[in-house]
């Protein structure tokens, strides 16, 4: 299992479709809900991201300059993410047959062969395999794009 190379094609491939109107209306309607549940008090707009509410400090003891595809991390919300990066994916590389995989542990993009479409386990430093069997753990929830 590998993920897909987010540093190598964030520029050319990932970032131009950060402004596309129905991923962002997928992001805004998926996070505001993840914050909801957590009762906090701010307002998730569009042209927001998911790290500017990051309380986990997963980030602190990496080295260099923060990534720019990091704006799209926010720990413990893969569930509230995972539509956001499936629709992402889609706009990105079309050519794969891009679906969800989901378990109570973890929520990721999965190509239906070897690759992971996901920002926060690959931001974090897990590997692709990991996030791969955490997501299919237990009863396994397989949905594809409509």
């Amino acid at each position: 299992m590998e993920y897909y190379d987010i540093k190598k094609n964030w520029k050319k491939k990932i970032k131009p479709h950060l402004t596309n109107k129905a991923l962002n209306r997928i992001l805004v309607k998926d996070f505001r809900q993840y914050m909801r549940l957590r009762n906090w008090d701010f307002e998730f707009k569009e042209g927001m991201f998911p790290f500017e509410f990051e309380s986990c400090d997963w980030y602190l003891d990496k080295k260099g300059r923060p990534p720019e595809y990091w704006k799209c991390v926010k720990h413990g919300a893969c569930h509230f993410l995972v539509r956001y990066n499936l629709k992402l994916a889609m706009l990105v590389d079309p050519s794969r047959k891009w679906r969800v995989l989901t378990s109570d542990l973890h929520s990721t993009v999965w190509d239906g062969d070897s690759t992971i479409f996901e920002f926060n386990y690959y931001a974090f430093g897990i590997p692709a395999d990991e996030a791969f069997e955490r997501a299919a753990f237990g009863s396994m929830i397989i949905q594809k794009a409509a």
